[in-house]
């Protein structure tokens, strides 16, 4: 009886255990979508929630797993902190190397390829995004996935940018705001779309068409505020005051500048912050409003201090690695020529050994033949 009761007792918490490794798999699966969002928006709170979540991802569900990764990483990014975005992506793209899709391979390679560019070694980053690019053509996509696509074309967007201007830029922002664009019922998708947008947007204002940068950002900060994209609607608008400026209508561009600095309050991001403060100085500046000129343009330096000295100590971590790699690299390029040179010695030393051989052979038959010559003449 007592035997029968433990039995059950058992069977019951096996059952309990498997509901809640369930239950728990949905609610990582829907805590990664709202992780996502919160990265542009409280990129500290996600890092926190993301690496809690972490250890209770099952250990085959590799795309859950490099997808945390993926997320982690994204808000080391927006807080500047490039020594955890490549510790982390690496760290996703060992999983997706030895049990990843090829699916897993173009996001995390896709992944690194952006962050190699906003370091500007964009050498690097198109190596990278080459590699992604290579499987995107070649694995079998389901439309569901063509975003992967989408990601890509935007960081191909942006080395043309930093290489050869936005005149080579703006069709692949474009096409990647369009594939983004086609399945904005993904909310991750509708935050990519801003984001290949305004860059799309800013590239029209470089190229002196104002009317398409308007319709860009417009467009942008209407997706942006309906999936709750603080960051991207405020970029949206941002890019929508410089348009304003540059048609001469100062007073509009800072009241929307001002609306910007109100949503955007609460929001770790320096680089945000910098920009907002650096572009309301020169605006007030504009209108001849020389106290608050001054004021955010304090605010601006110290942002732009804060951000240069964090990337500052990243970006040192980050060559330090690359250093070591390339040393790494170096060395065993070194010991592949050690070898090739020691294996072509060896064989010159054997044809050689072999060519003295057979040259001594031969004297040795010579000398044999004129013996024998010798001794026929004596008889």
């Amino acid at each position: 009886m007592l035997k029968n009761n433990l039995q059950k007792a058992a069977v019951a918490l096996c059952l309990l255990f498997m509901c809640f490794r369930v239950s728990a798999q949905v609610n990582l699966d829907s805590l990664k979508t709202e992780i996502n969002l919160m990265v542009y928006n409280n990129p500290e709170e996600a890092i926190r929630k993301a690496k809690e979540a972490y250890p209770l991802i099952k250990e085959d569900d590799t795309t859950l797993k490099i997808t945390y990764l993926l997320t982690i990483a994204n808000a080391y990014a927006i807080l500047k902190k490039h020594d955890e975005v490549m510790e982390t992506a690496l760290q996703a793209k060992n999983i997706a190397d030895t049990k990843g899709t090829p699916l897993n391979k173009i996001q995390v390679l896709g992944f690194i390829a952006g962050e190699y560019r906003r370091l500007q070694l964009n050498d690097k980053a198109l190596v990278y995004i080459n590699q992604a690019e290579k499987i995107y053509k070649t694995a079998t996509i389901p439309d569901s996935l063509k975003y992967f696509g989408g990601n890509i074309l935007f960081v191909k967007g942006l080395i043309q940018k930093d290489n050869l201007g936005c005149e080579y830029a703006l069709p692949y922002f474009n096409e990647a705001a369009q594939i983004f664009k086609a399945d904005t019922q993904r909310k991750i998708n509708a935050v990519s779309f801003c984001i290949a947008s305004n860059n799309a947007g800013d590239c029209y204002i470089q190229l002196n068409d104002l009317e398409a940068a308007k319709e860009n950002f417009t467009e942008t900060i209407k997706y942006a505020e309906s999936v709750n994209a603080t960051q991207g609607a405020a970029y949206g608008k941002m890019g929508l005051s410089r348009v304003l400026k540059r048609e001469g209508n100062y007073k509009e561009a800072v009241a929307l500048l001002n609306e910007v600095l109100d949503e955007v309050k609460n929001l770790n991001d320096a680089s945000m912050k910098s920009q907002l403060y650096r572009e309301l100085s020169e605006d007030y500046l504009s209108i001849e409003d020389f106290e608050k000129h001054e004021y955010y343009n304090k605010l601006a330096l110290e942002e732009e201090k804060k951000l240069s000295d964090e990337e500052k100590k990243s970006l040192n971590k980050v060559a330090n690695k690359i250093s070591v790699e390339n040393k790494k690299s170096e060395q065993e390029q070194s010991k592949k020529l050690t070898l090739i040179i020691v294996a072509i010695s060896f064989l010159l030393l054997v044809i050689l050994l072999i060519m003295f051989l057979k040259i001594r052979k031969k004297r040795r038959s010579l000398e044999q033949k004129r013996s024998d010559m010798e001794d026929n003449q004596k008889k």
